[in-house]
């Protein structure tokens, strides 16, 4: 009789632990495998001219890219509570936690993976776009460069928060 209960709660811890996967790794994977990188309108591709979009900011553009990137911060914390609230979930299901600890480590796997890939691709552009800026400098001016130089500097320091909130994701979800 119990078995009759207990069955269908494992059924439903598995199936949401798949689909908490696949919600958790199909965009990353898509990111990983998606030529054209963009966040907030910039696009970080080859073919693409990102020195143009950055020159193009001012001082009150760059302070909003900031504060979206500090959001994407925000939203990671956010994924990181619902993964815990997901694992007080299952554990009342037998097996349940087992599962969506595999479940996670298989996601976190992908987005460490596919995450790695699209920073590397970023820091690349912007280490040639800060080229480009340093053989143009005489034409932009001395105030432009300066701006867009904020600009370079700013996004490294905001990837790199959104890196180690990342890591910090994928460490909960390994936990």
């Amino acid at each position: 009789m119990l078995n009759a209960f207990t069955a269908p709660l494992r059924s439903l811890a598995i199936a949401g632990a798949a689909a908490f996967t696949v919600a958790i790794a199909a965009p990353t994977t898509a990111l990983a495998h998606d030529a054209n990188i963009s966040f907030d309108g910039f696009s970080f591709n080859d073919d693409e001219d990102l020195l143009e979009q950055l020159i193009a900011l001012d001082a009150d553009d760059i302070e909003e890219l900031r504060e979206e990137m500090a959001d994407a911060r925000v939203d990671i914390r956010d994924a990181i509570a619902e993964i815990e609230e997901a694992r007080e979930e299952v554990k009342s299901a037998p097996g349940g936690a087992v599962i969506m600890k595999v479940a996670l480590t298989t996601a976190s796997a992908v987005v460490e993976t596919t995450t790695s890939r699209a920073f590397k691709k970023v820091k690349r552009e912007l280490a040639r776009v800060e080229r480009e800026l340093a053989d143009t400098r005489e034409s932009v001016g001395e105030a432009e460069f300066a701006e867009t130089t904020l600009a370079i500097d700013m996004i490294r320091e905001e990837l790199a928060a959104i890196q180690t909130s990342l890591a910090e994701l994928t460490d909960a979800m390994k936990a």
